[in-house]
């Protein structure tokens, strides 16, 4: 009998112990003062005059409004993303498929950006001449476009120009099977051409023309220094599905011709080293050069396929370079390549303005280097730089290492240990109208968006101009007219995704989850212990109506903050979701101001680490560690715009389990001391309970617990 009550004891307190871990922590310190879920985020109403409303800001992404309204749905939102890059660039998924790019083009780019699609297939169906592959593709194309390959006069051919007769000559020394991979990758091209067409059919063309002379996006979008009008003229008249489904074609096509010329070189044929190949056609110059050590002088081609070597690119290799180029693929199949353009008004390495620019280095330790417009980024188009192998090093000043404007840009790197270089609007970057992913599966890479302004001259006010804007590192930014000429349009989607490694990221101002005005930051990490360090406005942080986030699903992670060092790690200024949701691992937060968990001027600020002996230090004094900032206009309603009074924030610093440990710094001393309010196993509000600023539907909480889950981020 006191063995079965012993076991009924036993069981009971496991049950109760279960239940324990199932408590809802988010839902505790909501409760805790009052609040429910449904007091989170922000639903404005047409009559908050001088707010400026989503639906009168243009080119706002299809997600924000509701992202903007459950704040902690962007955890499973951010994690949904990063589970993408884990299926389909996880190495033994890649090489055994051919839809790796199209699927991630569209979930992460398309599908953000627009509604209409599905991610069932781009429909590629071409039709290849077993016996005369290339020649019988070239005379679909140049029929398809009311063309001929040869003349006629007289009732006979012409004997000059006979291009049929040149084509029928330069490739008698191209084997077979390798033309029918050229041959299906042009007339895949040429579907992508074709759609590609349908959806600029009402654009004016001087408009689209001058797009190709836009190369300053960085320097004058942010607070709308300069309007462009003839953007809005082409975002009124473009066919956006036509345009992506030719792009999506694009990047398809591009995949499998360089999974099948690894499988063709894999079985190591003869006599490759000398092909050479090069024929202009309606869609533009198709070139090809085989195994050796080549020089690819003029790179402003249709397709471009080299088939190994250590070779040097430079120009506007995979780069849609004019109005008359609207696709441009370049796919090089080993040895370790230089990719170098000098030219800031030439879009290179992944680039499609108004099209698709698509580059893939299937192997080798490779290096790109460019100005402008390079390296994976979009301007109302779709521009792709994949590299699958290799130790790789990437240099940029801005615009690239996945870049949006209006467009979809994307920098995709699976293996090798990488660097990453720019000064500024890139390694997910999502500008106005636009999505940009900067995503790596593995390997220990390096993160950097360069932070002194005596070198990029990027200064910010924030940091006495000494620190750059970098617009980087997983960054949403909108154009800001409403202190200029009134055009405001709406920040993309920025995003940085990298699975594995022991990773470094060292930026400035407005990196690692930024948000501003109507854009969306967000970083996922996955795997590995990572350093994460920057300045001001930073690390899950943002200003003026946006979102921004990182969520690190394991590791022993550093969080520091440098110079000026406040204004992140969960930090949010002006109608601002920050989240920073950690998930194990032994981590350390380390900042002076206004930072750490810190909601500001009606914001919601969640710093959430579940799991691990964490470490939390700031500045005395400072606000943070869970510190919901007072202002009067809460209480006293502004007579003229009173939103501040109707609307609600909330911060939050939540610690599940570990031994943790919280911290004051004192910058006179250069010592630092336990904080005497937050502690292990403690729960403690900001402004506290007896405060006379506690209230006006604006609370900060820190609770510091043994158990418990986050339910957002238990979804996958």
């Amino acid at each position: 009998m006191l063995k079965k009550i012993t076991i009924l004891f036993l069981l009971a307190t496991s049950i109760a112990i279960a239940q324990d871990d199932g408590i809802d922590r988010i839902e505790a310190a909501l409760d805790s003062v009052g609040f429910t879920r449904a007091d989170l985020g922000y639903q404005p109403k047409g009559y908050w005059n001088r707010f400026p409303q989503p639906d009168g800001i243009p080119y706002v992404m299809p997600f924000f409004e509701d992202l903007f309204a459950e704040p902690l749905e962007v955890i499973p939102y951010t994690q949904a993303m990063g589970n993408t890059i884990k299926q389909y660039l996880e190495p033994a998924f890649y090489d055994s498929t051919d839809i790796s790019l199209h699927r991630i083009s569209y979930i992460l780019g398309v599908d953000r950006m627009m509604t209409g699609f599905r991610n069932y297939s781009v429909n590629l169906s071409p039709r290849i001449d077993s016996t005369r592959p290339m020649l019988d593709a070239f005379e679909q194309v140049y029929l398809a476009e009311g063309q001929q390959l040869n003349f006629m006069a007289f009732g006979s051919p012409s004997d000059w120009p006979n291009y049929k007769a040149e084509l029928e000559s330069s490739l008698v020394k191209i084997p077979n099977e390798l033309q029918v991979i050229i041959a299906e990758l042009i007339l895949n091209s040429y579907d992508a051409y074709k759609w590609r067409n349908i959806g600029i059919r009402n654009i004016k063309t001087e408009d689209a023309l001058s797009l190709f002379s836009i190369n300053d996006m960085a320097e004058s979008m942010g607070d709308g220094q300069k309007y462009y009008p003839q953007i809005d003229d082409i975002a009124k008249s473009l066919d956006t599905h036509s345009l992506y489904y030719g792009c999506m074609k694009a990047a398809q096509a591009a995949e499998t011709a360089s999974k099948k010329l690894k499988k063709y070189l894999d079985k190591k044929p003869k006599n490759l080293d000398k092909i050479e190949f090069e024929f202009d056609s309606p869609i533009g110059r198709i070139v090809m050069a085989g195994t050796g050590k080549n020089n690819h002088p003029k790179t402003d081609c249709a397709i471009l396929v080299d088939l190994g070597g250590d070779d040097t690119y430079s120009g506007n290799v995979g780069g849609t370079s004019s109005y008359d180029l609207p696709i441009a693929i370049a796919i090089d199949c080993g040895g370790n390549d230089k990719y170098f353009n000098s030219n800031p008004d030439l879009p290179s390495q992944g680039t499609g303005i108004l099209g698709a620019g698509i580059l893939i280095d299937v192997s080798g330790k490779d290096e790109y280097k460019a100005v402008k417009l390079a390296q994976g980024c979009g301007f109302f188009g779709l521009g792709i730089l994949l590299d699958v192998a290799g130790d790789d090093d990437y240099k940029l000043e801005t615009s690239g290492q996945g870049c949006g404007y209006f467009g979809i840009g994307m920098n995709i790197d699976i293996a090798g240990n990488d660097v990453r270089y720019l000064f500024g609007d890139g390694q997910g970057f999502g500008g106005v109208g636009g999505v940009g992913v900067c995503a790596d599966y593995e390997g220990d890479d390096k993160y950097t968006a360069e932070p002194y302004e005596s070198v990029a001259h990027r200064g910010d006010y924030h940091s006495a101009n000494a620190i750059n804007v970098n617009s980087a590192q997983g960054a949403g930014m909108g154009r800001r007219g409403d202190g200029s000429d009134g055009h405001s349009w709406a920040g993309g989607l920025g995003a940085l995704i990298d699975i594995k490694g022991n990773d470094h990221y060292y930026s400035g101002n407005w990196t690692l989850g930024c948000g501003y005005w109507f854009g969306t930051g967000l970083v996922y990490e996955g795997e590995g212990d990572d350093l994460y360090e920057s300045v001001y406005f930073t690390q899950a942080s943002g200003a003026h109506f946006c979102i921004g986030a990182i969520v690190d699903e394991g590791g022993n992670d550093t969080h520091k903050l440098w110079e000026t060092a406040g204004a992140g790690i969960a930090f949010g200024w002006d109608f601002t979701n920050a989240i920073l949701y950690d998930k194990g691992g032994n981590d350390h937060y380390e900042a002076k101001i206004i930072s750490i968990a810190c909601a500001q001027i009606r914001s919601n600020a969640f710093l959430i680490d579940d799991g691990g002996n964490d470490y939390y230090q700031l500045q005395t004094g400072q606000e943070g560690f869970g510190a919901a900032t007072w202002r009067d206009d809460y209480s006293i309603p502004n007579t003229i715009s009173p939103y501040d009074a109707l609307a609600k924030s909330f911060s939050l610093l939540l610690d599940i389990g570990g031994k943790d440990t919280y911290m004051d710094w004192e910058s006179e001393k250069d010592k630092t001391s336990p904080n005497t309010i937050c502690g292990d196993n403690k729960t403690w509000f900001k402004p506290a309970r007896d405060n006379e600023h506690y209230g006006a539907n604006n609370y900060g909480v820190g609770m510091d617990v043994e158990d418990g889950m986050v339910t957002e981020g238990e979804m996958f």
